[in-house]
């Protein structure tokens, strides 16, 4: 096997007492998820719910962190049959606080109460614990984005809409490339993070290749991670070089930006590398109403744990 960071076939060495390159990326990795002040989140429900889960143990240490939520960040519509890309009627404004709220309410009653589950109940103390936590994360989201109707019409959709979305996913990532912040989290839908990587994908070999194996976190040789997705509740860490981008410019194109590192956190992977029967299948609905199918290794074990970062470390 290769070394961390080193060539297949080959070694990396390390001075005595050093992290390997490959150590050094992960640390600088988990490092950022800590310190990302500024997030940017899709207005759909599973969004919100992965967002409220996700960051709420974040925003409990720091109740200062920014979270938006934008429509820039919805799901990219493919077809007039992308029903999972259609908000639902009156989901505007403080509506969609409170229907994430409802949905995750009885998500965990429903989880309670499943007789095929073999988990015992949660405690009352603890779900409340729980529930407070996200419903103080959801109602500190900003809604300005929200306020009117933020979907398009999927039924009304025309292949040269197409370039519509991908226009949308160039404007997301000015919108966050401009940001001040050093670190950027988005919250979205596979789909668009896929439209993403394809847009802003490096032109150098060399640096395309590390690209698929960071994406690839391990896993054989599967679908170009290019073209694959990222399995549900994955957590990429990308990094950006770029130019400065001025006030006034709303869409970058690779001319400006481009991804020159990924690393995944929480043992996290494309969706090829999993089982072909536990692959995820885009149902109606899904994206606004579906729950997460696959969960890693829970954010809360994560920040109790003793992060060393060393000169990297930007924790709180």
């Amino acid at each position: 096997d290769a070394a961390d960071g080193g060539p297949a076939g080959g070694s990396a060495a390390a001075a005595p007492g050093t992290p390997r390159r490959g150590g050094m990326e992960m640390l600088a990795a988990e490092a950022a998820l800590l310190s990302c002040q500024q997030w940017y989140i899709s207005p759909f429900v599973r969004a919100l719910q992965t967002a409220a889960f996700a960051i709420g143990p974040l925003h409990r240490r720091d109740p200062s962190l920014r979270m938006r939520i934008t429509p820039l960040a919805n799901e990219i519509v493919q077809s007039s049959l992308s029903q999972d890309c259609q908000g639902k009627r009156g989901n505007v404004g403080f509506r969609i606080t409170a229907r994430a709220l409802a949905k995750t309410v009885e998500t965990l009653e429903e989880e309670d109460e499943d007789p095929a589950s073999h988990r015992r109940a949660t405690p009352a103390p603890e779900r409340q614990a729980e529930l407070a936590e996200v419903a103080t994360t959801l109602c500190a989201m900003d809604l300005a984005e929200v306020g009117n109707v933020w979907w398009s019409d999927v039924g009304a959709f025309k292949k040269e809409h197409l370039r519509l979305e991908e226009m949308r996913a160039r404007r997301l990532i000015a919108m966050a490339l401009k940001t001040e912040a050093d670190c950027v989290g988005v919250v979205a839908h596979s789909l668009l993070f896929q439209k993403i990587i394809q847009l802003f994908w490096p032109r150098d070999h060399a640096v395309q290749e590390e690209l698929r194996a960071g994406m690839r976190n391990g896993a054989p040789e599967t679908k170009d991670p290019k073209d694959d997705k990222i399995v549900n509740c994955g957590t990429l860490v990308l990094t950006w070089s770029y130019r400065e981008i001025r006030p006034e410019v709303t869409a970058v194109s690779r001319a400006e930006a481009e991804i020159v590192n990924a690393r995944f956190l929480f043992g996290g992977h494309m969706e090829s590398a999993l089982a072909a029967e536990r692959r995820c299948t885009e149902l109606p609905g899904e994206a606004d109403d579906g729950a997460a199918a696959e969960v890693f290794e829970d954010i809360s074990s994560f920040l109790g744990e003793d992060v060393h970062a060393g000169p990297l470390d930007r924790t709180p």
